[in-house]
């Protein structure tokens, strides 16, 4: 179980990784224009392709050996048979983690800005890429017990 644990972990957090770095260069430019970042954010030396990737393939490792252990240690009756069950279940671990930034403007009246929206969409991103991958993984191993 660890070793699946890990490379599921691994594998599909170097995917969402991937993802999240396509996908935040693209909502980025959207929502943001052509500096790609709200004024005061980053500092001049870490607007480099090369920053961005390499940390969001430290965060999609984390999340992915995070999602694989919760997954692991859920009382399940079966297990994934296809992306698709996957993709659902990044999709509910990305609404468990965002209930809070979801429910804050509802609740107080703020708008949603720039930034929240832009958050929302990207890490919405880096969850169903994380849910695809991890289900794939799952239709294509054969459990061992």
């Amino acid at each position: 179980m660890f070793k699946r644990i890990l490379v599921c972990g691994i594998s599909s957090g170097i995917v969402m990784g991937i993802m999240l770095f396509i996908g935040g260069a693209i909502v980025s430019r959207i929502v943001y224009g052509p500096e790609f970042a709200p004024p005061g954010k980053f500092k001049p030396e870490q607007l480099n392709p090369f920053y961005f990737i390499w940390t969001k393939i430290v965060i999609g490792i984390f999340f992915g050996l995070l999602f694989a252990f919760v997954y692991e240690k859920l009382p399940l009756s079966g297990r994934f048979k296809s992306s698709l069950q996957g993709v659902l279940y990044g999709a509910g671990f990305w609404l468990i983690i965002s209930l809070w930034d979801i429910s804050h403007p509802l609740v107080y009246g703020s708008a949603f800005g720039r930034d929240r929206i832009f958050w929302l969409i990207y890490t919405f991103i880096g969850f169903v890429a994380l849910g695809f991958s991890f289900g794939f993984y799952y239709k294509r191993q054969a459990k061992p017990d």
